[in-house]
């Protein structure tokens, strides 16, 4: 009689325990379910999710000095885009439009078969305590995937820039910079089976980063003498009024 009595207690006791389990099952997943919620509505109200860790992969180099003025390991500079593309195993695109008063700087051959072209802004400094130094700069890099484009000595921490990723219409498209402020210091996307990256050495407002990003086209769409777009400037000398009448015209805007 007392082992009934003593299994009918313990046999309560356990059905108590796992009730209560139970429950306590029912609320953790229920206030997660609603924390999830709450964190999802803010996020479209506000900015989107940031933080400094990087979510793509940082290839290392030897030596990435200088980027993206000086050349990277196994990089070839040429002097214009069309020399550039001549060897690449895809069609190659680049902006169709910059900011205001750049031309292209070099155009390269990286490894993994990126093309990178870099641009700056005419008449600025080039040099800054005896160093190379030029401070309006937007580089951009075509290629096979996300990673490589971003192989380069550009980390956001470092920069003390956040990042952040929104789902664009052929995937996901990521960016750095401070979004609170609206300022973007780079943007990398896929389209098309290829990736690409926009890096600007001083972050410039999202509307215009998003504006060069949507303009991108094939090299051959570009008329051969937007040479500040493809380089390879014509040989004969010309007067310096003539040179800056003609850089006037082909500033754009």
């Amino acid at each position: 009689m007392k082992k009934l009595i003593c299994k009918s207690i313990l046999a309560a006791i356990a059905v108590g325990l796992v009730s209560i389990s139970y429950v306590s099952a029912d609320t953790v997943n229920q206030s997660v379910s609603t924390n999830n919620s709450e964190v999802a509505s803010k996020s479209k109200n506000v900015t989107p999710n940031m933080n400094n860790a990087s979510a793509i992969k940082q290839i290392p180099r030897e030596q990435l000095v200088g980027w993206p003025v000086m050349t990277q390991d196994g990089a070839r500079n040429f002097k214009g885009v069309v020399e550039a593309i001549q060897k690449l195993p895809y069609e190659a695109e680049v902006p169709s439009y910059i900011p205001f008063g750049y031309q292209l700087y070099t155009a390269r051959h990286d490894r993994n078969d990126v093309l990178e072209v870099v641009y700056y802004k005419r008449g600025g400094p080039i040099y800054e305590d005896g160093n190379k130094f030029i401070g309006n700069i937007m580089a951009y890099r075509m290629g096979y995937s996300v990673d490589t484009v971003r192989d380069t000595a550009y980390i956001p921490a470092e920069y003390k820039d956040y990042e952040w990723s929104e789902q664009g219409e052929s995937g996901k498209v990521y960016y750095t910079g401070n979004p609170g402020a609206q300022l973007i210091r780079s943007i990398t996307w896929t389209e098309g089976g290829m990736a690409y990256s926009l890096f600007f050495l001083e972050p410039v407002k999202a509307v215009d980063a998003e504006f060069y990003k949507e303009h991108v086209v094939p090299v051959k769409n570009i008329d051969s003498s937007r040479y500040e777009l493809l380089g390879n400037y014509p040989v004969t000398k010309i007067s310096n009024k003539t040179r800056a009448e003609y850089d006037r015209e082909r500033m754009i805007p």
